[in-house]
């Protein structure tokens, strides 16, 4: 059985099924198990995502806790981030920005927010750990190409005591299969699977 003490939680973040950035997921599970590591490919498009309604009920709750709770799959996501010892990002840019989908999941994220700013404990009291990312764009330019992803997943992931490495940047993947037929880009993505792995190996004190 994976043990989930040195597993890396690989989120795919694409709208699109076995686009380039699938690839990039694929890619970086395997180079966390080269390293001994598990990991696990979640494909967020596979899970039901309420918009967050901007009520600010969890402001109020003793227990932050959202009006949505077991409406949708959110929460399930949410333990990942939570337990995982490793979470990685492999993620398209769109506009110079994350998908709608995952931007939705993470501004349902604003009861741990709240949580961290109300120090609650069941929040204070998770592990720091580290995150990855990688960001495929079709884009080949473009100084800032990437910044605004990488500051919402930053400040995203700080709440459940993640801190984000500098994001992998991969530019002009546009067409499907562009990566899988990038030598050196594919060897960027392995070695940073491997990477993400020897941080869960650390992290479970193997």
């Amino acid at each position: 059985m994976p043990d989930g003490t040195r597993e890396v939680a690989v989120f795919a973040c694409s709208h699109r099924g076995g686009g380039n950035s699938d690839a990039a997921a694929a890619l970086v599970a395997r180079g966390a198990r080269e390293a001994g590591a598990t990991a696990r490919v979640i494909e967020l498009r596979r899970f039901r995502v309420l918009q967050c309604l901007a009520c600010r009920a969890c402001a109020a709750e003793e227990l932050s806790r959202c009006v949505l709770a077991g409406k949708d799959e959110t929460e399930t996501l949410f333990d990942v981030l939570m337990t995982a010892p490793v979470v990685v990002f492999a993620s398209p840019i769109y506009f110079y920005a994350l998908p709608s989908l995952c931007k939705t999941w993470i501004d349902r994220s604003q009861r741990f927010w709240e949580a961290r700013r109300k120090k609650d404990p069941w929040v204070m009291a998770l592990k720091e750990r580290p995150a990855f990312a990688c960001f495929v764009a079709g884009q080949p330019a473009g100084q800032k190409l990437f910044d605004g992803a990488r500051m919402t997943l930053k400040y995203f992931l700080v709440n459940f005591g993640l801190t984000l490495t500098e994001p992998l940047g991969l530019r002009g993947m546009d067409a499907v299969g562009d990566l899988p037929s990038a030598a050196e880009a594919c060897r960027a993505v392995v070695e940073l699977g491997r990477v993400a792995g020897q941080a869960a190996l650390g992290e479970s004190g193997a």
